[in-house]
């Protein structure tokens, strides 16, 4: 799989930096997911202000960077506006131009011992994982890369958080298929996130437990 350049490393490095800074802007939004300030500094959260070249577009929302030991590899923007993003005409989420797809919270795998568990998206892989659940996440159900069941082979188990649509399902097919995952399913309408936001994380860790 191709890294990023030095150019674009220290690139997302900058803005990484610059982002969090302005972190406090988002503070009730991420209080309203259970995710407080503590732990979205120690995920290096952030928002776009001061934009770096190329991020006009971008100011104001999120910025969830895709850290590892050796720094940001690549960047995800979350609009934090309470409109719904299709009605007002722009995505919901907006990659880092011109990277490839990455997993999220690579962290977790260090810490998970012999389970993991892997779930749509960057905030439902960190309430999990806030949760005692540790999770690497993927920005997009059809986002899965073959190369990536490589890393979960030293897991005796592979959990996979399962969204009720038909793209939630696709997402748990594909990761039973390509890594033995285990299905954890969650009722409709709901997502990791919004279970342990209203449930706690004894509600997720007993889903897992079933």
């Amino acid at each position: 799989m191709a890294q990023p350049s030095i150019v674009v490393r220290k690139s997302l490095e900058r803005a990484t930096l610059q982002y969090q800074e302005h972190l406090a802007e988002a503070e009730g939004y991420l209080a309203g997911r259970g995710i407080d300030l503590e732990a979205a500094r120690s995920s290096a959260l952030g928002v776009v202000r001061d934009p770096i070249p190329g991020h006009e577009h971008l100011n104001g929302r999120l910025a969830i960077p895709y850290m590892t030991p050796a720094g940001p590899v690549n960047m995800n923007f979350r609009c934090m506006q309470s409109h719904k993003c299709k009605d007002v005409g722009h995505p919901k989420y907006i990659m880092w131009s011109g990277l490839e797809v990455n997993l999220y919270n690579v962290s977790a795998l260090h810490i998970a011992g012999s389970a993991i568990a892997v779930a749509e998206g960057e905030v439902d892989a960190l309430s999990s994982t806030l949760a005692g659940i540790p999770c690497v996440g993927i920005s997009g159900a059809n986002k899965w890369q073959d190369h990536w069941g490589n890393i979960f082979e030293d897991f005796s188990r592979v959990y996979v958080w399962q969204e009720g649509d038909e793209a939630g399902k696709k997402f748990g097919d594909r990761l039973v298929q390509e890594v033995g995952a285990i299905r954890v399913p969650l009722p409709d309408s709901e997502d990791v996130n919004s279970i342990w936001l209203e449930q706690g994380q004894d509600a997720l860790r007993a889903r897992i437990r079933r």
